[in-house]
């Protein structure tokens, strides 16, 4: 998911040692929190504890648990409250209840909070997975006041009666997808919206537990194939699918030739009542520059427009990707919300930027040419371009800075995990595909031209995760993984290294390394000639493993391999100023010896840390969560 989300990097142990004697700890400096955002925001209109109309606002954050705000719509002034649930940081689903309270379901912990204005409290409900553990993807309340909460994970369902205080788990809704967004109709029956590799709808009988697939099926990646699920003005449930209108009615279907409204309602409706009782609107102004700050109430009886900035106290957001620019300077983004920011060695100072593309998710690649840095973010591998040495500016536009020129291959790419720069003059792209899909694209932005193209899966079912240019050869050396799109379960068994010829365009040469890895999640040309990458997969024996390998390009084979114990996550290996090749894992820094014969361990880190960063001199900078940090290489 976050891959949502859910999901920052590839981790992997090993089950032998690296090194045998302790080496010293490194120094740590503190450099601050970059950026201090929220995300997962939803505004939702509901009553206080006077029974006066009110705004409540669910705000995710990284750094601590999700948090609630009461705004009183006439003035801004607002009380926040916080998520006593450890773990709780994202309010995916949250609703206004028939009993006057509001309800919001968080990940990764699956917890059900209610917020009871009587109360003055947000409290837990308890656990939405039996199991412990869940995402939760949408609530919806039925008739008799009872709510139904859909999770990804097992596509699970689970019923809360908040008159008893009681769950009932009612477990799978599907064998094979995982998502699970529900509705339930006015006589009770709940229709699950199934996804994402086998779009579908399923029935359930609450009271007997009776699960009926029904309607069409939308397989993804199938051109005009669709099923969605929405509640008419009517109140009743319908499908609008590529085969047409459906009405559900008990636990079957009947076509309709149109729904109330002609059109499904957003795919997402958790809030039926989308303005307060005058007829007001409402929204944050600065929603689009992921910010979250400025709410604004407009129209009603005298169509007059408010404007509250509420500062509210927010913790700190993940950082997900460090990278070093053109400049001399540390680059980074956060997820949830993607921003863009930057370290200056010079003088210390630390600049959030905002948003620098349309994407929301995180940035998964950075690249330089000259003073222009290359910026690839999901969803969608959203590319973005931007000049380092001109003033920021965001925008869409061509005079814009950076300026985002959109998706490489229209969202069949989703995930921009590798970037190359040079191959003619082109910048190379290779990701992990869409939800629900398999087979991650090589594809390719012009620059010079604007032009865009795409190669497909290089690949069958598997995704391309590192890109490197062998100059002398002529050829692109590029990596695989066997994970497709969020949603999805492996259907390759071997990750591989392949060779792309960027002027024949086409795959001349592809080889599964000597342990079969599942992963390759590093590929790093060193100057001695070789190509090392980190790697991590299962043997036959059912022993997990982790390696660091050198690949000769000269003779297409692998000449050595040193295994890790530690864990690693993305963009690990780095060449130092020395010229030597080093492993960052969460625990330690390592000195690859030539031809990957050995791993010295130079140093333990003080804390274990989230992302590996740029080594810059005798400096790595790293994250740690949403701090940004820097070590002091003995």
């Amino acid at each position: 998911m976050l891959s949502c989300v859910l999901v920052v990097a590839t981790l992997m142990m090993a089950c032998t040692a690296v090194v045998a004697a302790p080496a010293p700890v490194a120094e740590l400096r503190d450099l601050g929190v970059p950026v201090k955002g929220v995300n997962w925001v939803k505004l939702i209109p509901g009553l206080d504890a006077s029974g006066r109309e009110c705004l409540y606002a669910t705000m995710g954050q990284n750094a601590q648990n999700f948090f609630v705000l009461q705004i009183n719509p006439q003035t801004g002034e607002f009380k926040q409250y916080v998520s006593p649930v450890p773990g709780s940081n994202f309010p995916v689903a949250a609703v206004w209840g028939p009993d006057g309270c509001l309800y919001a379901s968080a990940a990764w912990t699956g917890h059900l909070l209610r917020f009871d204005p009587q109360k003055d409290k947000l409290e837990d409900l308890g656990p939405v997975n039996e199991a412990g553990g869940a995402f939760p993807c949408r609530m919806d309340f039925a008739p008799d006041g009872s709510l139904f909460i859909g999770w990804y994970g097992e596509a699970g369902l689970t019923r809360y009666d908040s008159k008893a205080g009681k769950f009932t788990y009612y477990g799978r809704c599907d064998d094979v997808d995982q998502y699970n967004y529900p509705l339930v109709n006015r006589d009770g029956m709940v229709a699950c919206r199934i996804g994402v590799s086998r779009t579908h709808v399923v029935l359930l009988d609450p009271r007997s537990g009776e699960r009926k697939p029904v309607g069409p099926t939308a397989n993804a990646g199938e051109p005009g194939k669709r099923v969605e699920l929405f509640r008419g003005t009517d109140g009743d449930l319908y499908i609008s699918s590529h085969e047409g209108y459906f009405r559900i009615e008990g636990m079957r279907i009947e076509p309709v030739a149109q729904v109330p409204n002609n059109a499904p309602l957003p795919r997402w409706p958790e809030n039926p009542t989308p303005h307060l009782a005058d007829g007001s609107t409402f929204g944050f102004a600065d929603a689009k520059y992921q910010e979250y700050r400025e709410l604004v109430i407009e129209g009603g009886a005298t169509g007059s427009e408010r404007r509250f900035h509420l500062d509210y106290a927010a913790s700190g957001s993940s950082i997900f990707l460090l990278h070093q620019g053109p400049d001399g300077c540390v680059y980074g983004s956060t997820y949830m919300p993607l921003h863009l920011f930057r370290y200056d060695p010079r003088d210390g100072a630390v600049t959030d930027f905002g948003v620098c593309t349309e994407a929301a998710g995180e940035a998964y690649s950075m690249a330089n040419l000259g003073s222009t840095m290359y910026i690839a973010s999901y969803p969608g591998a959203r590319l973005s371009v931007y000049d380092v040495a001109r003033p920021y500016h965001y925008g869409l536009g061509p005079a814009d800075n950076p300026r985002d020129v959109g998706t490489v291959d229209g969202n069949i790419s989703y995930r921009p995990r590798a970037m190359l720069i040079g191959p003619r003059g082109r910048v190379w792209l290779g990701s992990y595909p869409n939800y629900g899909c398999w087979g991650g694209p090589l594809t390719w932005y012009d620059p010079r031209t604007g032009d865009k193209g795409s190669y497909g899966s290089v690949l069958k079912d598997q995704s391309v995760t590192g890109l490197v240019w062998l100059e002398k050869q002529g050829l692109i050396l590029g990596c695989t993984s066997i994970e497709g799109g969020s949603g999805t379960s492996p259907r390759a068994r071997q990750a591989a290294l392949f060779l792309w010829d960027p002027v024949g365009e086409k795959r001349v040469w592809s080889r599964i390394p000597h342990r079969g890895a599942h992963s390759i999640t590093s590929l790093v040309a060193a100057p001695d000639g070789l190509v090392y990458g980190f790697g991590w997969g299962r043997e036959p024996q059912g022993r997990d493993f982790a390696e660091v390998f050198a690949f000769s390009p000269e003779t297409r084979e692998f000449v050595g391999a040193v295994p890790v114990a530690e864990p690693v996550y993305d963009h690990s290996i780095r060449i130092g100023v020395d010229r030597k090749v080093y492993l960052v894992t969460a625990n330690s820094v390592f000195r690859i010896a030539p031809g990957a014969a050995a791993a010295e361990q130079i140093c333990r880190l003080p804390e274990k840390i989230t992302v590996p960063g740029p080594l810059m001199g005798k400096t790595l900078y790293v994250g740690i969560e949403h701090r940004l940090c820097a070590l002091h290489l003995p």
